[in-house]
């Protein structure tokens, strides 16, 4: 009786208590690879760099902030100026789908590529959607082979960016064409996992 009396209190607490704010996960599109400021300045600012996929004039860095205000207070703080900022909802992979996950190093031969797919909503799919998003990228991968690998995707409101592994672009667009998935921008970058 008396836990159930401590339980009562605490989820009472819980639900009256002022919400502390939630990180979430971003995806910002740069001109140019990502240099990091200083680390008083990411502290400050409350982010931390998640991965960079860098390309020249095409490239992008993930990171984890309280919101999408402080990704943009840093990059203003910082002289950085975004092309796009996009909320990851949703972190898909072979394995949300029932597959293996990507190799801890790239192939010999491959190139990684980020794949911008405009699937509008999807971030917002139910899981049973995106476990057969995945599955259909596993099974167009199993036809296609060793010359493609997925390493995990960035699900937003506004369309998806794809991490891939692969010895070329024509093999991400036939993986497309198999998995029924869209293509947008196809960039090959250099990636970091921070």
């Amino acid at each position: 009786m008396l836990r159930t009396s401590i339980i009562r209190c605490s989820l009472a607490a819980l639900l009256l208590a002022p919400a502390a704010a939630m990180a979430g996960q971003y995806v910002v599109e740069l001109d140019a690879p990502f240099e990091a400021p200083s680390d008083a300045l990411m502290q400050r600012h409350g982010l931390t760099v998640d991965e960079t996929l860098s390309a020249g004039t095409d490239s992008y860095v993930v990171v984890t902030a309280e919101s999408e205000d402080e990704v943009r207070a840093l990059m203003e703080t910082a002289s950085i100026t975004p092309e796009k900022i996009s909320e990851v909802l949703f972190v898909n992979s072979p394995v949300v789908g029932g597959g293996d996950p990507a190799g801890s190093e790239v192939r010999d031969g491959h190139q990684v590529f980020v794949i911008e797919r405009p699937i509008p909503g999807v971030g917002f799919f139910g899981l049973d959607k995106k476990q057969k998003i995945s599955a259909g990228s596993n099974a167009a991968i199993a036809k296609l082979g060793d010359i493609i690998e997925w390493d995990h995707s960035y699900l937003t409101g506004e369309g998806t960016y794809c991490v891939y592994r692969a010895d070329s672009p024509d093999t991400l667009r036939e993986h497309g064409a198999l998995a029924g998935a869209p293509i947008g921008k196809i960039t090959p970058v250099t990636q970091q996992a921070h």
